[in-house]
């Protein structure tokens, strides 16, 4: 079964890396920067968000999307323009909410949608935010979503990772002042590594990675799907090592210690994840001391066999998590 596992990792690299590159249009000197940097530099203060929530297709269905100003503007204006959905439990909103992030090349909430339920009969709003340079956030001259944030790009990739935590941690602190009492956030695979820089940016009554990108040097220049992105760089000149210097400040054990705590944090992830590998997933655990690690007989693509599973489990952990504001120690 192990070697099953890794044959639908290695052919979803393979599909990925055969689809064409965004253009590189960061310079050495922009890697270079990057690369002096300190982890933690790269996240400031960011703007606050201001979220316009609409019905999508009318009061009844308990659907509406919203809109606000990235907290960390990248200057591409669709890029710019954060999205995103919420499904609420019930007509009037909940005073709960998990926010959940998306994977890499994600073209809609379909994965989302598909977690949602558990969530929703428990009484918890869910709301699904598009990521930097995904969907309606794609850059004019994309030809697919997700294309110019996971590519040969390095500098765009590293403040895109970082663009999205910012964005999110905003989008918390907007729910809170709106009246949700507790906010949870969730990720998967890319949205993983969001769900983990998150938790250093601000304080969430939970945190959940599934199958989460932890190491980014890792998932892209080690593993089967990030062999386009790998030739794309080298040929714009960008040295590993230097890469991997760059990479350090969207890496979140590095990030310092997280502000959420780690008791109210879950991972879930697959044994034979040649994407997402076991060993970054238990160096962020010890780091930050993380006891709840669940792992499943599964790799990255075959994850998904365990959907329905890792749903209920991610919605009955936070239906019994208690407000941040209810603790007294």
């Amino acid at each position: 079964m192990k070697a099953l596992h890794h044959g639908l990792d290695r052919l979803n690299g393979w599909l990925v890396a055969r689809r064409p590159q965004a253009p590189v249009a960061s310079t050495r000197a922009d890697l270079d920067d990057l690369a002096r940097r300190a982890p933690g530099e790269l996240h400031g203060a960011p703007h606050r968000a201001s979220p316009i929530f609409t019905p999508a297709d009318g009061a009844r269905t308990g659907t509406d999307r919203f809109v606000f100003r990235s907290a960390a503007p990248s200057g591409d204006p669709n890029n710019d323009r954060v999205h995103g959905i919420r499904w609420r439990a019930g007509e009037d909103r909940s005073d709960t909410a998990v926010i959940m992030l998306h994977g890499g090349f994600a073209t809609g909430f379909t994965a989302e949608r598909l977690f949602a339920p558990p969530f929703l009969a428990a009484g918890i709003d869910v709301i699904a935010l598009a990521l930097p340079w995904h969907m309606e956030r794609a850059a004019s001259a994309s030809a697919y979503s997700g294309q110019y944030l996971l590519s040969g790009d390095i500098p765009r990739l590293v403040r895109g990772f970082a663009q999205a935590a910012q964005d999110a941690a905003a989008l918390a602190d907007a729910l809170r002042e709106d009246g949700y009492r507790r906010v949870f956030a969730g990720g998967i695979s890319l949205g993983g590594n969001i769900a983990a820089q998150v938790a250093c940016l601000a304080e969430l009554d939970a945190i959940y990675m599934v199958i989460p990108a932890v190491d980014p040097y890792v998932t892209i220049w080690q593993s089967p799907i990030g062999a386009g992105i790998v030739r794309a760089a080298r040929t714009a000149g960008y040295p590993d090592a230097t890469v991997g210097q760059a990479m350090r400040l969207i890496t979140p054990h590095l990030l310092g210690p997280p502000r959420t705590q780690a008791a109210r944090m879950l991972i879930v992830h697959g044994a034979h994840d040649l994407l997402c590998p076991p060993g970054p997933i238990s160096t962020l655990a010890e780091e930050w001391g993380i006891g709840d690690v669940r792992c499943l007989a599964a790799g990255h693509r075959s994850f998904g066999l365990h959907i329905l599973k890792v749903r209920r489990l991610l919605a009955e952990a936070t239906r019994h998590c208690p407000p941040i504001g209810d603790l007294t120690s």
